[in-house]
Formats: structure tokens, sequence, C-alpha cells
């Protein structure tokens, strides 16, 4: 009985060992797997956590460009409108002044304006303005409405926007990476130091500036529209020429040669009451009278 017991005890010890070190190993395993799955973190330096900061900074503008961009409304868009007009007149010159005034009446201006000979007695011209994009359409209504006949016509228009929003988001990170490294130079201590980071401040704001100038000319561009115009005269309306000769042209030499002549008189006429008569009644006069009273007496002295 003895003998079984002990052997009996001893199967005990043994089945006990081996459930305590499969227990052991189940627990060292799910130990080894957490770790496995949740390693620690990595320590981050200064640099990689600002590199981080601006990451994540850059990930967020860019969210907020296309959320930005996607509820704008149409009215609300930037949009550079640019039109071309290719036109036919009966009088170059005073259209291309006509266009001008009503440029300026609308608050826009004249970018550039010339002339050049098409013919003889004719001229073309080309005149660029900027007048306030809501006022786009009826400028060019009213410069087709200038013409004899529209040879072509072209409008087109830039949006703008995604580029704008997207500076507008690059200029508030740059400003607020400028004010973060405006407390650095504060914290410096050592000259090097200070120049360094005054030397990346000067970089991030020349940067600033160049995004603001980018954003002004697109405000501006969006604002006022650019109307092109190419005005070609009327051949119909220019002067009559057959081989040469020019009736009306004739017709003008004529006028003016007559215009010259009367005048010419008109310039004798002149003279000769106020300058020539004068002289004539003041010298020749007393002389003519002198002459004849001399001539009587010598007759009359032969005679007698």
């Amino acid at each position: 009985m003895i003998g079984l017991f002990k052997k009996q005890m001893g199967w005990i010890l043994v089945g006990v060992l081996l459930t305590s070190l499969v227990a052991c190993g189940a627990v060292g395993s799910s130990e080894m797997i957490a770790y496995e799955e949740a390693p620690a973190a990595a320590p981050v330096m200064d640099g990689d956590l600002y590199q981080a900061e601006d990451r994540m900074a850059v990930g967020q503008a860019v969210a907020n460009t296309a959320a930005t961009d996607a509820t704008l409304a149409p009215s609300d868009r930037l949009i550079i409108r640019t039109g071309n007009l290719d036109i036919v007149v009966s009088d170059t010159e005073g259209r291309l002044a006509e266009i001008g005034r009503m440029a300026e009446a609308q608050g826009g201006w004249i970018v550039n304006s010339s002339t050049s000979q098409y013919m003889q007695g004719a001229k073309q011209g080309n005149i660029t303005i900027r007048v306030p994009a809501e006022q786009y359409e009826t400028t060019m209504t009213r410069v087709k409405e200038m013409a004899v006949e529209v040879r072509s016509e072209n409008s087109s228009g830039q949006d703008v926007t995604e580029e704008f929003v997207d500076l507008e988001s690059r200029l508030g990170n740059l400003e607020a990476t400028a004010d973060r490294v405006r407390l650095f130079l504060d914290d410096a201590t050592k000259v090097e130091d200070a120049l360094a980071v005054n030397q990346e401040l000067s970089r991030l704001e020349g940067e600033i500036e160049v995004i603001k100038g980018r954003m002004q000319y697109l405000s501006q561009s969006a604002a006022f529209s650019t109307i092109s115009v190419y005005l070609t005269p009327d051949i119909a309306t220019q002067p009559i020429e057959i081989g040469g000769w020019r009736p009306e042209g004739i017709a003008r030499e004529a006028i003016e040669a007559l215009v010259d002549a009367l005048q010419g008189l008109g310039t004798f006429l002149i003279w000769l009451a106020i300058y020539i008569l004068p002289l004539f009644i003041v010298l020749v006069l007393p002389v003519y009278y002198l002459g004849r009273w001399l001539w009587r007496r010598v007759r009359r002295a032969r005679t007698g």
C-alpha cells in the first residue's frame, strides 16, 4: 500500500510540474505577442517633432484647401476673364477714342492704344482696356454695337480660385512659422545662433512677400477683365478711287485753291486799305498836284 501511495504521489507531482510549465509558456507567449503588436515608441528629437508638426500642418492645409475650394459658390470664385474682338468700323480714330472714354467711365483704364496707315485716307488701330469684371459683358456688347461688322469674337476665363486658396493657406503657415522663429531669436544667447535664426527669418519673410504679391496680382486680375479690340476701316465708307484718280480729292483740291485765292485777295485788300492807300494819299497825291500846278504855270508862261 505504501509503495502504491508513493507511486501515485509521484505522478501527481509530475502533473503539477507540467501544468506549471505550460502556464509559464503561455504567459511568455502572450507577453511576446503583445510586444510585437505594440512596440514602444522610438524617442523623437526636437527637430523630428518640428518636422512632424510641419507635415501635419501641410496636410491640414491641403485638406482645408480642398474643402474650401469645394464649398465656394460660383460668385465667390476668382475668374480672370479675357476678351478679343476684331471689328470693322467706319471711323477708326473716333471709335478708339469712344472705347477709351467708355472704359474710363466704368472705372477702368486704357492699357495701350495705337494706329497705323491702312490705305490712303484710312487707318487701322488696336486698343486694350481693363474694365471691372462685372462690366465685362456690357462692355463687349457696346463695342460690338460700334462695329459695321464683327469679324471675330473670343472670350476666355481662367479659374484661379484653387491657387489663391492654396496661397492663402501657405501664407498662414509661413506667418505662423515666422512667429515661432522670432521666439527662437528672442531666446538666442549666442551671436552665431542669432545670425542663423535671423537668416531663416529673412528667408521666411521673403517668401511671405512673394506670396502676398502673387495673391494681390490674382485678385486684381480677377477684379478687372482685359478686352483687346482690333479695328479695321470699312472700305465701303472710304473715298472712291478709279485708276488713281479720285474725283472727291480733285474737288477738295479745287476748293482749297479757291480758299487760298480768296485769302490772297483778302490779304491784298487789307494791305491796300491799311498800308498802300495811306501812303498814296500822303506821298503821291501832293507830288501829283504840285507837278500839275507847275505844268500849268509853264504852259501859261509860254502862251503869254
